[in-house]
């Protein structure tokens, strides 16, 4: 495949996948905000259907991102590839946490324990939405449309 496709695939399953885990935070957030046990279990249920779109977008992400890297020896894209492995694993902890707490906000009762795995799961989405940012940005100095020093 052409380098050019391979970076329209990588920009793409980038897009959709932070969109997709900006959404789940943001939604899951408002709703504990809220605290109305409906709209939690609609949340719960909305991010349990749209799972598949990580389960998908992730690896096709991490995929064009390890063939664009190749054997590169950036120090910027030796960090994004540290990095997408703490993504990667925190993101099979998100994808368990999000089937506990919907099958706890459907078939159990909204409580206590809900409430702590969702702080849970909401500090772990916050830290991979750093990591992830951090990787748009260094993929941006990489591709020199960004002209900061962070990577």
């Amino acid at each position: 495949m052409k380098r050019s496709k391979i970076v329209t695939v990588h920009i793409m399953a980038t897009v959709i996948a932070g969109f997709t885990i900006s959404c789940f935070f943001s939604f899951s957030l408002i709703a504990e905000i809220l605290g109305e046990d409906l709209f939690i279990k609609q949340v719960k249920t909305g991010i349990l259907y749209c799972l598949p779109i990580l389960v998908i977008t992730m690896p096709m992400l991490a995929i064009s991102g390890k063939k664009l890297a190749e054997s590169s020896k950036s120090l910027i894209v030796a960090k994004k590839m540290k990095r997408m492995k703490f993504i990667a694993l925190n993101g099979v902890v998100l994808i368990l946490l999000a089937i506990y707490l919907y099958y706890h906000a459907i078939y159990k009762t909204i409580d206590s324990a809900f409430l702590y795995v969702q702080i849970v799961e909401l500090l772990i989405g916050a830290v991979n939405l750093r990591l992830i940012v951090l990787n748009i940005n260094s993929g941006l100095k990489l591709s020199g449309r960004k002209w900061t020093n962070s990577t």
